[in-house]
């Protein structure tokens, strides 16, 4: 679980001048709190943070060196024209309090795939105690033959008895397709069949063409 430093917010300095300033603000929530907490994190830590974290990921943050609250990252906003980290929010974990959270799903070995690969959703919604919480599902893609059609209710996550999963269980994760393969024979053929229809395609064109203009001419002789 990596670690990250964080300041109470003063909220005297408007956000715009703390993002000036190379700050982000943020927030704690929590039953175990009075109130949620507002922070600022240091721009360069919070992009250090999510380069290898993400929504779902389980964090811990060091409020002014005197607290430390073990958390789960809920939201993320970043302006991407701008590339910069607008607000980061957070939710304490509490051993007896479940939680909503996601997990992003990883395809390994895809280079390995016995077939296309079609991807469907990508990160599964579910709720469970901080115990059982996982950010990342990891999808042996070499494992599967052709015609597979995994789903969420496929997952080694929704097998989990501690674990509720919200995202329908009947939801694609991927499906793997025969590769098609065309002779070269067969690509000339088609190639020749699309020459020809364009040919008749101009014909057809020049056709009209001269059937407009004699209609003209005969409507000038009489």
């Amino acid at each position: 679980m990596d670690t990250i430093a964080a300041k109470k917010r003063d909220f005297a300095v408007k956000a715009k001048k703390l993002r000036r300033e190379g700050l982000v603000t943020g927030s704690i929530s929590g039953k175990e709190l009075k109130e949620s907490l507002s922070l600022t994190f240091e721009a360069k830590d919070i992009a250090r943070l999510f380069t290898k974290n993400h929504v779902g990921s389980q964090v811990k943050i060091s409020v002014e060196g005197d607290a430390d609250y073990a958390v789960i990252v809920k939201s993320i906003d970043f302006d991407g024209l701008k590339h910069q980290f607008i607000d980061v929010t957070f939710q304490q974990l509490v051993a007896d309090e479940r939680i909503k959270a996601s997990a992003v799903i990883e395809l390994a070995n895809a280079e390995k795939a016995k077939g296309f690969i079609t991807r469907g959703i990508e990160e599964v919604e579910y709720e469970a105690y901080p115990a059982d919480l996982v950010d990342k599902i990891i999808v042996d893609v070499s494992a599967y033959e052709v015609g597979t059609n995994l789903t969420v209710a496929d997952l080694e996550l929704a097998k989990n008895p501690k674990v509720h999963v919200l995202s329908q269980a009947d939801s694609t994760v991927l499906h793997i397709a025969a590769h098609q393969k065309v002779s070269a024979a067969e690509r000339e053929a088609e190639a020749e069949a699309a020459a020809n229809a364009a040919a008749d395609a101009t014909k057809t064109a020049a056709g009209a063409a001269g059937a407009d203009t004699a209609k003209d001419v005969n409507a000038q002789a009489k």
